[in-house]
């Protein structure tokens, strides 16, 4: 099977399951505040707390302004994305990995699994979003006409870093220490992602400017919503490209495993 007719057998399952992953969605959602006093109220401040953190270090002055961007703006806003691309890496990886729970050995497929669990990170990104629009506002900070191109810039990461956690999850079956390689790489790579600070100005680092998909993507948003203009062009576009041949074989790779994963295999 092509890698299109992968792709495309992957988006019928979903459509095909779009009830099912719906009723995931909504289980997991309520199950994580059944039986507490604050109820749904957690789902909405638990997204909030990491990025609260980091917004009150800035607003401490531990992080100095950055780019003419009030620091809790720049940092609200990195992190937001950061979390949501991290989130389709490592999604995809724990649903695979619990593959022998009973859940996993359902009609549902994994696909429509990884997709209620992205149902879940949209919401918490949409949380997040909030709040940094809140943060702008309480800031002065304005975005200019650029911002009405930040949702395919930001959907051009999200091609990228979902195909690259697709591979990843069915890679992390055969072997299983890349689910902790990954881990640590993300702890420390938040630091060389344009996150906190940006990558040019950490000296020999700066080279990793348009070599770290993090920081393109992260960059490129931003730079459309406060600057009207991408400072690299070139890296953006050609990380795009990477990213939707990497979706394109990702899809190929999960679709012809799944059910080997999902120990439905003869």
């Amino acid at each position: 099977m092509g890698w299109l007719a992968a792709f495309g057998a992957l988006v019928h399952e979903l459509v095909g399951f779009r009830s099912h992953i719906a009723t995931l969605f909504a289980s997991d959602f309520t199950a994580s505040y059944r039986g507490t006093t604050l109820g749904i109220a957690w789902n909405i401040l638990l997204p909030m707390l990491p990025v609260s953190v980091y917004v009150l270090l800035a607003k401490l002055r531990v992080f100095p302004a950055i780019e003419g961007i009030s620091p809790e703006v720049y940092i609200g806003f990195n992190i937001t994305l950061w979390f949501l691309f991290t989130g389709l890496i490592n999604h995809p990886i724990h649903v695979v990995r619990s593959r022998g729970t009973g859940a996993m050995k359902t009609a549902i497929p994994l696909s429509a699994t990884i997709a209620a669990s992205f149902a879940r990170l949209c919401f918490d990104t949409l949380v997040r979003v909030v709040l940094v629009a809140l943060l702008m506002i309480a800031t002065s900070t304005m975005p200019t006409i650029g911002t009405l191109a930040f949702v395919p810039a930001a959907f051009a990461g999200l091609v990228f870093f979902l195909g690259l956690g697709l591979a990843l999850s069915i890679l992390n079956v055969v072997y299983p220490d890349i689910e902790r390689v990954i881990t640590i790489t993300l702890q420390y790579g938040i630091f060389v992602s344009g996150v906190i600070f940006p990558i040019a100005s950490m000296g020999p680092l700066a080279m990793l400017e348009t070599l770290n998909p993090f920081n393109v993507f992260i960059q490129a948003a931003r730079d459309l919503v406060f600057f009207g203009a991408l400072t690299h062009p070139a890296a953006f576009f050609a990380w795009t490209i990477g990213g939707v041949l990497l979706l394109l074989f990702a899809a190929r790779l999960f679709h012809l495993t799944e059910y080997r994963i999902r120990g439905l295999a003869e």
